[in-house]
């Protein structure tokens, strides 16, 4: 599949007219998701220092995941309405306030409080990371894929700077003013945000009454599955990267900490090579390459016993996942046009579910089989699952 627009310079100036900040605008937002990517992977690194201040269960600890991606479900949930209501501009800047208070609370030395800010923060991460999406690809009528991978190797950023701070930090006992640092950055974006004109063409009141276009049940159910898959397998490595990590030894050498961080160069690196592959190969065919990468770098993970085989399939892990969720964001945008808005909330919100369930469901069977190998099977199974979806996809209507 590639994404072809037949209005891309019409389009493209009617943008442009309409956005008098656009160039800032797309600074601060690709800024904002450096921002973004620490957050959204936080968890992941600090996990096993939250198991250690509150003894805590596989089983336990991996409810913080579920309420951050419960939180983020009920953002993806409202995104439409505020969306119609407040536009970009506001929704973008509630997100970024709400980050900043869930990610400033995470520092209490409670536990009920620290699953309660992370629902705070989960709910404004669906709202940001779900508009930013829509947003860059709203505004590129032309290599649609392309600029929704760029936003997401900015992400990327903060993704891989995420467990070094954690680590320095930790080891620092500067953990808590390092929560506060994200977090006045993450209200200071939304404040700049607030400031800006940064809406695209908006939608007029006939268009916005228009149902979803049909896209088939069949295609509508596989890319709802696939939403709800990767993100849930993504979570599942990413977030249990630093305790598994951590359980294959107690070496020197072991810096635990920084396992996410490798899994994240993989995924960034890859999305790098994204915008120089595409025009070489269909976006299915190289979907179906990288899924085929991390299912088996993920069971080889399960099999390894070093931490530095560990970290090596985390990265091949990433790698193979790099092209997904870009090239899943295009296809939405692809299959429902300026409807997007309205069918990104089911899929964005399938995403978030996938989020909440499969990394508690890696805790769950790791404490029942008292061991995480078995625990991290579901993310393997996930990748295939996805492969098997490519099958149920059709050609949308724009790529």
């Amino acid at each position: 599949m590639r994404i072809e627009e037949n209005s891309a310079a019409s389009s493209e100036g009617s943008v442009r007219s309409d956005l008098p900040d656009r160039a800032a605008a797309k600074a601060l937002i690709h800024f904002g998701f450096v921002v973004m990517g620490v957050v959204t992977v936080i968890l992941g690194p600090i996990l096993p220092i939250l198991i250690a201040r509150w003894s805590l269960s596989d089983e336990r600890a991996g409810l913080f995941f579920v309420w951050q991606f419960c939180g983020n479900l009920l953002g993806v949930a409202s995104l439409g309405v505020l969306l119609s209501w407040r536009g970009y501009r506001g929704t973008l800047s509630a997100g970024y306030v709400l980050v900043a208070l869930g990610i400033a609370g995470l520092a209490s030395g409670s536990e009920g409080f620290g699953l309660l800010a992370t629902a705070v923060f989960g709910y404004g991460m669906g709202l940001v990371l779900s508009a930013s999406n829509l947003w860059v690809a709203e505004i590129a009528p032309t290599r649609r894929a392309a600029a929704v991978s760029v936003l997401n190797v900015v992400w990327g950023i903060g993704a891989i700077a995420c467990a070094p701070l954690v680590m320095f930090a930790h080891r620092g006992g500067m953990l808590g003013p390092l929560l506060y640092c994200v977090a006045g950055l993450s209200i200071a974006v939304g404040f700049a945000l607030a400031a800006m004109e940064i809406e695209p063409v908006s939608q007029t009141g006939a268009d916005a009454a228009k149902p979803l276009p049909s896209i088939g049940k069949r295609t509508a159910v596989a890319l709802g599955a696939l939403f709800f898959l990767y993100v849930g397998t993504e979570s599942s490595v990413s977030g249990w990267g630093a305790a598994f990590a951590k359980r294959t030894g107690a070496a020197s050498g072991n810096l635990w900490e920084l396992a996410p961080m490798f899994f994240w160069v993989g995924l960034i690196a890859g999305r790098a090579l994204v915008t120089v592959i595409l025009p070489r190969i269909t976006e299915r065919a190289l979907v179906m390459a990288g899924l085929t990468v991390a299912g088996l770098s993920n069971g080889a993970l399960v099999c390894v016993s070093g931490f530095r085989a560990a970290i090596a399939c985390l990265v091949a892990t990433g790698i193979g996942l790099a092209c997904v969720y870009p090239l899943l964001v295009a296809w939405m945008v692809g299959y429902y046009g300026a409807k997007a808005r309205r069918g990104g909330n089911i899929l964005f919100g399938l995403a978030s579910l996938g989020g909440a369930s499969m990394p508690w469901l890696v805790g769950f069977i790791s404490t029942r089989a008292n061991s995480l190998r078995a625990g991290l099977l579901s993310p393997l199974i996930g990748c295939f699952a996805m492969l098997g979806l490519q099958f149920l996809l059709r050609k949308p209507a724009l790529i």
